[in-house]
């Protein structure tokens, strides 16, 4: 056997789900959005937010663009809670006083979702 190809396969039997890269999105979006809410300092906290209106803009493409994979009702809540979580976001970035908890809260459900499908 071909070393790339070894190699290819030892790498493949390790990679992540699509469902496992989603949560590890999210437990990193989680950590990012509580160190910038207890750091306190604007510069993390901008880019933290940044990142995060990407996340859900990347979310909400997907499930716009879906092709028919997951079913409407499923779609529309994710689409919905996407609109939800960055027009929270843009009121972050616009007023530096509010916290960015809820935002962690929207993520934690989401991954706890994810977990719970999981492990179903």
């Amino acid at each position: 056997m071909h070393p790339a190809l070894k190699a290819y396969q030892a790498v493949s039997d390790t990679s992540l789900s699509g469902r496992e890269a989603e949560a590890a999105c999210f437990i990193m979006m989680i950590d990012e959005l509580n160190s910038a809410e207890s750091n306190g300092g604007e510069v993390l906290r901008l880019r933290a937010l940044d990142r995060h209106q990407k996340l859900w803009s990347l979310i909400m493409k997907a499930n716009i663009l879906d092709g028919g994979k997951n079913g409407s009702d499923d779609r529309a809540l994710i689409v919905n809670l996407a609109d939800q979580a960055q027009r929270y976001g843009i009121r972050a970035i616009l007023d530096p006083s509010l916290t960015l908890l809820p935002l962690v809260d929207i993520c934690q459900d989401v991954l706890d979702g994810l977990l719970e499908e999981a492990t179903s």
